[in-house]
């Protein structure tokens, strides 16, 4: 199977060099290529995972390369390139069109797309994007590898206020990203190749018309059925080959559900220990159900491992691709278990995107602004960590401006006298703005090793969710609904919020929900604050002072956050992996 793409579209070869010396060193083998009067497109394998069928179409019509499962008017695979070469290829096709004559809403999948047909050709992912694309040079080389597109770039410089929101938050919540001069291709957007440019995939908006079914039963309905066709498709094109997480949550149950109603078997995988919440549940779950379910403690298993020194930090980086979620200090369990959900050929299936059914930033029924939903939601730090004067102003800035851009309008409606949002508008802000750039990047480090896929945020089902009251979506009342539907014996099993999925939420998650909500914009900083305190919740001074001897003197960040006051481990870890990347990896 292929993992990576790269194009190039300059004759610039040590740039192009430095990018395919960087492919090797993060263990990508050369697998397939295609040049043609704009460029040359390499597809490259990674040999950890067992060779699989490779997503490559060559013939009359033109070149189709795929990296990722890619499902297209019901066909999979080769199936769906072949049928969309044969769109795009048509005598009728609109040669002056920016935009491949595709329909959009047909696509569903975790993918990166290289399409080339009458001359011209095309680079795009996933509808949502949750399977990047990185551009270096101006829109010269382009690659799903962040580290290939910084080699390319050739400069170790970071973009600061990049940086800050990574080490922060996770991911870059806009289309830069950590190296300066390398961006990410924008949701809603297409490379064409041709001219250079990014083209507009929905001229019409990445929203549509979605419309509120009359009752809470029909919207179960019609939402069920849409992913019954989802999982139906999963279960034809992996065949007892499906892998999925359990917890004791709403979405992983949803996944299991929704494979269990076409007649799979799924392998499980539960992750904690012992003593965890999730353990038991998934456990009684998966015994009810007759499947077997492998328990896998990361926490312990890493304690098992020697703690990784310099160049096992540099390789964990590049098994990474640089900067995941999470940074590169593993030991190994995350590197395993990534491993082993794909291996025999499995596509994973991961839950993420599933609070498009709930209120994800638990925000009562009015309208925000962006900044509002910044300080609901992205505030979970303290505000002294910013050691240059006006730091935290220009990071509220940044994200606010962002989430406007991801619902279309122009980055001057993220400032502080913007027009508030539609009520439909705050909901569309968790899958255009934080799936898409927070689980886009876990996403894209998946798909590296293996077939992987979160099949309940396909651009239907967003559309869809976006229009749901409010109050359906409350204490998780329309996805325990969901699930039940899908497959009632799954849904009457305990969760973890206290009742069954057959039950729905009872008064206690009720309550609990409305209070959440009731928390006012502005106190809610604060309410992190006090947390904090309470709990005594920063990086340990152990793990800040391990990193600081690995790497002695300055940091790239140091001017600008006291790193010592970061909230967690994982902050102090991305910004471990900030400085690793810059030192250890030279591009």
């Amino acid at each position: 199977m292929l993992n990576a793409l790269t194009v190039s579209r300059a004759a610039d070869p040590a740039a192009n060099q430095r990018a395919a010396a960087s492919m090797r060193q993060q263990g990508f083998e050369p697998a397939a290529q295609f040049g043609w009067r704009g460029g040359v497109l390499q597809a490259w394998r990674n040999p950890l995972q067992a060779a699989g069928e490779a997503f490559f179409v060559d013939g009359p019509q033109g070149t189709a390369c795929c990296i990722g499962p890619i499902w297209y008017r019901g066909r999979f695979g080769k199936a769906a390139l072949g049928q969309l070469l044969d769109e795009v290829s048509q005598p009728g096709a609109n040669a002056a069109a920016a935009a491949p004559p595709i329909d959009e809403a047909e696509l569903r999948g975790n993918f990166v797309l290289f399409l080339h047909a009458s001359e011209r050709a095309w680079l795009l992912n996933d509808p949502l994007g949750f399977a990047r694309v990185y551009i270096a040079g101006e829109g010269r080389y382009l690659s799903t590898s962040w580290l290939a597109a910084r080699a390319w770039q050739g400069s170790a410089e970071i973009d600061e206020a990049a940086a800050i929101e990574y080490v922060l938050q996770g991911a870059v919540h806009s289309d830069r990203t950590v190296a300066k001069g390398v961006s990410k291709l924008p949701l809603g957007r297409g490379f064409d190749l041709g001219t250079g440019q990014p083209y507009a995939r929905f001229p019409g908006g990445m929203a549509g018309a979605g419309e509120a079914a009359g009752s809470l039963d029909a919207a179960v309905d019609q939402m069920a059925a849409h992913l019954r066709t989802v999982f139906a498709e999963i279960a034809g094109a992996f065949p007892g080959h499906a892998s999925a997480a359990l917890s004791g949550g709403f979405d992983s149950r949803l996944i299991v559900a929704g494979l269990l109603a076409q007649g799979e078997r799924p392998r499980l995988f539960v992750y904690g220990s012992e003593h965890s919440e999730d353990v038991p549940i998934a456990r009684q779950v998966a015994q009810a159900e007759g499947i077997p379910i492998t328990v896998v403690d990361k926490e312990s298993v890493n304690r098992e491992r020697p703690q990784p020194d310099l160049p096992a930090l540099a390789r964990s980086a590049r098994f990474f691709d640089g900067l995941p979620n999470d940074g590169v200090f593993d030991p190994g369990a995350d590197r395993d278990t990534r491993l082993a959900q794909s291996a025999h050929g499995n596509i994973a299936l991961n839950g993420g995107g599933g609070e498009i059914f709930r209120n994800f930033f638990h925000l009562p029924e009015r309208r925000y602004r962006p900044r509002d939903i910044v300080r609901a939601f992205y505030r979970g730090f303290d505000s002294g960590v910013f050691r240059r004067a006006g730091g935290l102003a220009a990071y509220e800035r940044g994200l606010a401006e962002s989430i406007a851009v991801s619902l279309g309008l122009p980055a001057e409606a993220g400032q502080g006298s913007g027009v508030p949002l539609s009520r439909e508008q705050v909901e569309l802000v968790y899958p255009f703005f934080r799936c898409h750039h927070w689980m886009g990047l876990n996403n894209s480090v998946a798909l590296r090793y293996g077939h992987f896929a979160t099949p309940l945020v396909d651009l239907r089902t967003v559309r869809a969710a976006a229009a749901l009251p409010l109050a359906w979506k409350n204490a998780g009342l329309f996805e325990s609904r969901l699930i039940a539907a899908l497959h009632p014996g799954i849904a009457s099993h305990a969760s973890s919020y206290g009742f069954r999925f057959t039950d729905g939420p009872d008064d206690r998650a009720r309550r609990t929900e409305r209070l959440t909500c009731l928390r006012p914009v502005f106190a809610r900083p604060l309410i992190n604050a006090a947390r904090r305190r309470l709990h005594k919740l920063a990086a340990s001074p152990d793990f800040v002072a391990r990193g600081r001897a690995l790497l002695p003197g300055e940091w790239r960040l140091d001017a600008a956050l006291d790193l010592a006051r970061l909230p967690d481990d994982a902050a102090f870890a991305r910004a471990l992996s900030v400085e690793i990347v810059s030192r250890e990896l030279a591009p």
